[in-house]
């Protein structure tokens, strides 16, 4: 006779929206002419990109090496090799981003003197494409994680070292994985209006905006370009948006010098003011009235909604810097 368990929880838990991979994926969808490559095999992969797909709704450039029970056992450098070979010939990717997952780190593979020998075995090939590793197992950590390590991959091993003349105007933005594409449109406008000019790493908001492109591009479209990521130590500022975002920033002090100021978040009145408050220091101008309207219109609303909402017991459940 079948049994039937009814779920005891009170919440449903999807634990592939959480893993390391999916994060740094993400990150690498944020930069224009991407191609984000899971080292593993094509189930990891797979999972993936439904998750992508099923969210945006939008074709989502995500490869994988196709790792077999073959090169889980002998190695998978062959895989590697031959996977970001073709990805160059047929794509022509300005960044390649290789995610580990779970079966690579498991087995203890050395993908970064693996990437090293690919890099110096065939330079001349891949010429114009950058290479990028970030660890990324799937039975540690979380989304954010993956989001961060692949940021702090993109600095160290594109930007370039050494302190160097600072743009006056220039500021370097690293967004959680939390903001969502409208959060950072919204957040590169309020920049603009102060007078600034915003690189954002990764920006997410110019590659899965739902952009329908004039030609068929097989990478992403749009983003944070490999030029700007480079030359991140002309910033006069770095502003870091997350607690998991610490490291990517300090990686971007270390190799350039340039300072940072970290948010753990833009949401409510008080840490929103803190960020409009150092972007009218960075600038020297003063705050926009456009900027000053939408926080009477603001407050005009919480006070409009406490009558409903004061008192009153909630739950959240969220991602911590979403919290």
């Amino acid at each position: 006779m079948a049994r039937i368990l009814p779920q005891s929880k009170s919440a449903a838990v999807n634990p592939l929206k959480s893993s390391q991979p999916l994060g740094a994926a993400f990150a690498f969808l944020g930069v224009d002419g991407a191609m984000p490559l899971f080292h593993g095999s094509q189930g990891c992969t797979s999972f993936a990109l439904v998750l992508f797909v099923r969210h945006f709704k939008e074709t989502i450039p995500l490869q994988t090496t196709a790792m077999d029970e073959v090169a889980t056992i002998l190695g998978a450098a062959d895989h590697l090799e031959e996977a970001i070979l073709n990805l160059k010939n047929r794509t022509k990717p300005t960044l390649i981003g290789v995610c580990t997952t779970a079966l690579v780190e498991t087995r203890g593979e050395d993908c970064a003197g693996d990437i090293a020998n690919i890099m110096r075995k065939h330079t001349q090939q891949l010429a114009g494409t950058e290479v990028v590793l970030a660890n990324t197992p799937d039975f540690d950590g979380a989304i954010e994680e993956g989001w961060a390590k692949a940021v702090t991959a993109m600095i160290e091993g594109i930007t370039r070292s050494g302190e160097r003349a600072r743009h006056p105007k220039k500021i370097a933005i690293l967004p959680g994985c939390n903001l969502s594409v409208a959060d950072i449109e919204h957040m590169r406008d309020m920049v603009e209006s102060f007078g600034l000019k915003p690189v954002i790493l990764p920006d997410i908001s110019g590659s899965l905006d739902g952009t329908v492109p004039d030609r068929w591009v097989a990478t992403t479209y749009g983003g944070t370009s490999v030029e700007d990521i480079r030359e991140l130590g002309t910033a006069m500022r770095c502003i870091a948006i997350g607690e998991h975002m610490r490291r990517p920033a300090k990686a971007l002090l270390g190799l350039t010098g340039v300072p940072y100021v970290l948010f753990q978040s833009l949401t409510g009145l008080q840490d929103t003011d803190r960020f409009v408050s150092l972007l009218s220091s960075i600038s020297g101008a003063a705050v926009p009235a456009r900027v000053r309207r939408r926080r009477a219109q603001l407050q005009d609303a919480m006070l409009d909604g406490h009558f409903h909402f004061g008192g009153k017991k909630i739950a959240i459940a969220a991602e911590p810097d979403q919290l």
